[in-house]
């Protein structure tokens, strides 16, 4: 979290001072509205390996620093702003520490687990035998235990994480449109899946399996939702 954007990205591409002073300024008025503790803001010459288009903040504490793809700067402040505003939603509620927690125990599990399966003694032995491999005290057939294992469980494990991923993308989208940037991030959103070839209305089924985020429509429908939902009231 901190040798990647400070010692190893830094290697690969030139971080400068965001030029544009009137975006720099505004920046700096939304973090302070959300009391985010920016303290550095940054361009990257992204578009020298790609056209994406990408924002994102780092640091610990007191010490962030948001950092803007050079290939997002075309985009309206508007548009830029309530992206921003998105990412800002993933501060605000914690979901960095939420998935440095879960990321953290998964670990620690797995680690756990291989020593039960490959060092525990009996309960090895009895693991392996109940496997149908007999008295064997080979590593490898061991280690073949273990992966069966595995790789159930950590399907269902890798599912689990995606559906949380989205539901934490739909809670940093809701964030904007509260600050009011929900029309200026539907508009960002859509320019920026259209500029990275993004696939807009993918299958629902294999998106819902395969994709920490959320495809577009759902996320412009989920966006939308409120305003159809005051408009109907208004016209009951």
């Amino acid at each position: 979290m901190w040798i990647s954007p400070n010692v190893i990205q830094p290697i690969f591409n030139k971080f400068e001072t965001l030029k544009d002073e009137e975006l720099r300024g505004k920046i700096e008025s939304l973090a302070s509205e959300v009391s985010f503790p920016l303290t550095k803001l940054f361009q990257i010459d992204g578009s020298k390996r790609s056209s994406h288009s990408n924002a994102y903040f780092f640091g610990f504490w007191k010490y962030k620093r948001i950092v803007l793809y050079d290939t997002l700067l075309h985009l309206k402040h508007d548009d830029i702003l309530a992206i921003l505003c998105h990412e800002l939603g993933h501060w605000k509620f914690g979901h960095t520490t939420y998935n440095l927690v879960i990321s953290s125990v998964h670990i620690f599990v797995l680690f756990y687990l291989y020593g039960m399966v490959m060092y525990s003694g009996s309960f090895s032995k009895d693991m392996v035998r109940q496997f149908g491999y007999g008295d064997s005290d080979a590593v490898m057939v061991s280690l073949m235990v273990f992966m069966m294992l595995y790789s159930p469980t950590e399907q269902t494990i890798t599912l689990l994480m995606t559906l949380l991923s989205r539901t934490f993308e739909f809670q940093a989208d809701r964030f904007a449109a509260t600050m009011g940037r929900g029309e200026a991030l539907c508009s960002g959103l859509f320019q920026i899946h259209e500029e990275n070839k993004g696939d807009l209305n993918p299958d629902s089924w294999y998106s819902w399996y395969h994709f920490s985020h959320p495809p577009l429509v759902e996320r412009l429908r989920a966006l939308k939702a409120p305003a159809k939902d005051a408009d109907a009231k208004k016209s009951d």
